[in-house]
């Protein structure tokens, strides 16, 4: 069994929550997925959309994953999203030097036009969140940015070698330092909320996948 979970290194403001919490999770690990260290393997990756499908191709070549769970943060949100879709489209919204925007791009060219997401059970992740206390939802628009195309990218991945990869996204809210820092009305929601989240969505699904490996 092999578990890759995934964050971004920080990109324009110095901090990024998904990297943060990654790490966290690899140094310090919770109750929930200490029993499963050995099987679990943490990546951040680069926050260059030019670079980054190459870099998930090798990352999964390399590690072969039977779950593959990638976090990324979401400025705004106050809950934890767990993404039910990735589209073939990337579009920031960024204007040239002239003034325009841009136009959407395809991800991956000629390829399907949106996965599906193949956790188990994501309504009653909620609710095992929900009797934890923590803020979840089933989100339906992943975006257009860097979460939504490693999003793809994994889903495409699993598509073209006809793999049994477990692929999920979550989003996670900022965290109290960047709201110190740089947000000062963004909601947010403190790391070790956000540890206990992640950690109980990876035992879930360690346990849907091989139920021998979970340890109550």
């Amino acid at each position: 069994m092999r578990i890759l979970i995934t964050g971004f290194e920080p990109n324009d403001d110095g901090l990024n929550a998904s990297e943060l919490v990654v790490v966290s999770l690899r140094d310090n690990p919770t109750q929930e997925i200490r029993q499963y260290v050995d099987c679990i393997d943490f990546k951040i990756l680069p926050g260059n959309t030019n670079t980054l499908g190459h870099v998930v191709d090798e990352t999964l070549k390399a590690f072969l994953p039977d779950i593959c769970i990638g976090i990324g943060q979401a400025r705004g949100y106050n809950k934890i999203a767990i993404e039910r879709m990735a589209k073939n489209l990337r579009y920031f919204v960024t204007l040239d030097a002239a003034g325009n925007a841009p136009k959407g791009k395809p991800i991956v060219p000629n390829a399907p036009i949106a996965y599906w997401d193949c956790l188990a059970d994501p309504e009653d992740l909620v609710s095992l969140l929900e009797s934890h206390n923590i803020p979840t939802r089933i989100s339906n628009d992943c975006g257009t940015h860097l979460c939504n195309q490693v999003f793809y990218h994994f889903l495409h991945w699993k598509e073209i070698h006809n793999s049994d990869m477990k692929v999920g996204f979550i989003h996670i809210p900022a965290l109290p330092e960047q709201v110190i820092k740089y947000w000062s009305e963004s909601p947010f929601m403190p790391i070790e909320m956000t540890r206990k989240a992640l950690s109980l969505i990876i035992s879930r699904q360690i346990q849907s996948v091989d139920p021998s490996l979970y340890v109550g």
